[in-house]
């Protein structure tokens, strides 16, 4: 007899995951972010909506892998040195934005008549931007080279690092609210020494464990163990009395530094995505539109200070520490939006039994608007900039901010460099790179640990992944090589990555080692430039060198 329990999850899943699809295509087709229609899908599903799920903790629980696993690849991409060319404003003018923010947001709550921890939650979920949204459209517009969209950046590293401490405290306001100062002292200590403890032992024991697996060169053991280790993670914490997120967090960042981290974050990234988007749904299902309607003036005031006050707390840091108002104008105006990380404080709030519905469903109407106000403000910004700057009293004014130096916004697109991609470092592929090292710059994607031993002893550049996964050809900056050689026996490896390298360079040379003549021309239709058969240019060397040598003896003879 089939469980009707399980039966109806499935079916749940089903239905979001069909609803998420198609209001996600419609979301792409009108230029908008796919989490304003993941957010919209479970509004229209849930109880408040056409109630075709009711069940909403059991949705919420499979959405805490969302979460663990949105965190597990922050951690996993997190690198300090994203920081280090805009480290001034992105940590300082980063740190004030997000104090100040919730501050205002805290006042804002309070003079509503809500709650202290209600209020000082909304104050923090309105200082954090969405490093998702912002990326994504920075990626979009090919801008991430832009002085701007590395302030961005690094702003929103500081912001998903101060995420962890407000995760921290909003899991412990019931000690905090004792107002012992001991207490909050003893929960401090204790969880700084459980993190350190955490990464202490993490940081010897966890990459020796993967790299074990690693060897096994199964690819299934691969993932199960990375999805072990990062939900194993978070529930670790979560066990001691911290947050599933900040678990998952410091998993990935015990990663960051491994050589097959790359190979990671491509093999989780489904995961993530699929259960990410059931985090998103699982949100939508807590808004009441009525409790809206009796909210309005409460929605506006937060997308209010959302507006105004990120854009003056992310502009005027940036222009005070002397980059030009063009630049300094177009981060304030890419800033203005309520982050995932803030949903994910959301759900942690709701859970220790803070926030009110009527301010959840604020909170969340104003995400939304902000969200979908986002591409338009980015793309204004230019425009405003020009507007703003022909005003002879706005010039005045900004001249009376104090420069420390003068940075001008630098938009020239990176040249072309021209390297070649090698995918197989077998021996065809090994003999390859000696002959070619000197002409080219090269870089390896290789999958087999025995030949990244072997790749590092020479001194070579490499990624540790699958041509197969486009992730990696990317990373690889396959948009910018010249040739691209693929030396590697898998056909469906072979096919798919010269899709992908057509799809992102169409003038790149691409060369393939095929099986036989059939594939051969199977490779030239997708794309490829030249496919070559070992066997058969071993042939041809044979004949070549056995016509060679016969003609040389006849010649002999004749003499």
């Amino acid at each position: 007899m089939e469980d009707s329990h399980s039966l109806t999850l499935i079916v749940d899943i089903v239905i979001i995951i069909a609803a998420s699809l198609l209001f996600g295509v419609l979301a792409h087709k009108l230029r908008q972010s796919v989490i304003l229609a993941y957010i919209l899908v479970g509004i229209l599903i849930g109880p408040y909506g056409f109630g075709l799920i009711n069940n909403i903790e059991e949705v919420t629980s499979l959405a805490e892998i969302g979460v663990a696993l949105l965190m597990f690849i922050i951690g996993l991409e997190f690198k300090f040195s994203t920081l280090n060319e805009v480290w001034k404003v992105s940590v300082i003018g980063g740190l004030i934005q997000i104090i100040t923010m919730v501050i205002l947001g805290y006042l804002l709550s309070r003079a509503f008549g809500w709650p202290i921890f209600d209020s000082v939650i909304l104050g923090m979920i309105v200082s954090i931007s969405s490093t998702m949204v912002v990326a994504k459209l920075l990626g979009e517009r090919g801008e991430l080279e832009h002085i701007s969209s590395k302030i961005m950046i690094g702003m929103l590293i500081v912001q998903d690092l101060a995420v962890i401490m407000m995760i921290f405290f909003i899991s412990n306001f019931e000690e905090i609210s004792r107002g012992n100062i001991l207490d909050i002292v003893k929960v401090l200590a204790i969880g700084m020494g459980t993190v350190t403890g955490i990464i202490l032992i993490g940081r010897k024991l966890l990459p020796k464990v993967m790299h074990l697996v690693v060897r096994t060169g199964s690819k299934e053991m691969f993932l199960l163990s990375i999805f072990a280790v990062a939900i194993g993670g978070a529930i670790s914490t979560h066990l001691l009395g911290l947050s599933i997120a900040l678990g998952a967090f410091i998993v990935g960042f015990l990663l960051s530094e491994a050589e097959y981290n790359l190979e990671i974050s491509v093999m989780v990234r489904p995961l993530r995505d699929l259960f990410t988007v059931i985090f998103f749904v699982s949100i939508g299902m807590f808004i009441n539109p009525m409790t809206l309607h009796d909210n309005i003036y409460l929605v506006g005031c937060i997308i209010l200070l959302l507006l105004v006050g990120k854009l003056a707390l992310c502009s005027l840091p940036t222009l005070f520490f002397g980059y030009d108002g063009k630049t300094s104008l177009k981060v304030g105006m890419s800033m203005m939006q309520v982050g995932e990380f803030s949903f994910v404080m959301l759900t942690i709030g709701q859970k220790y039994g803070y926030l009110q519905p009527a301010l959840t469903s604020s909170i969340i109407a104003s995400a939304l608007v902000t969200i979908m106000l986002t591409p338009l403000s980015m793309g204004l910004s230019d425009g405003l900039y020009q507007f703003f700057s022909k005003k002879r009293l706005i010039q005045k004014v900004f001249n009376l901010i104090p420069r420390l130096n003068l940075y001008t916004e630098r938009e020239e697109s990176p040249q072309r460099t021209n390297h070649l991609i090698l995918c197989g470092y077998g021996r065809s592929g090994s003999h390859l790179v000696m002959d070619l090292k000197d002409k080219y710059y090269i870089t390896i994607i290789e999958h087999d640990p025995r030949m990244i031993h072997k790749i590092k002893e020479a001194g070579l550049n490499y990624l540790f992944g699958d041509a197969i996964n486009h992730h990696v050809l990317i990373k690889a900056n396959i948009a910018r090589a010249k040739i691209l050689v693929l030396a590697i026996p898998d056909e469906k490896t072979k096919k798919i990555a010269i899709r992908y390298a057509r799809v992102y360079n169409p003038e790149i040379f691409i060369v393939v080692r095929a099986r036989d003549e059939k594939q051969t021309q199977e490779l030239l239709n997708l794309g490829a430039n030249v496919a070559l058969v070992p066997e058969i240019l071993w042939t041809k060397e044979i004949i070549d060198r056995i016509t060679k040598g016969t003609n040389e003896q006849n010649s002999d003879d004749l003499m």
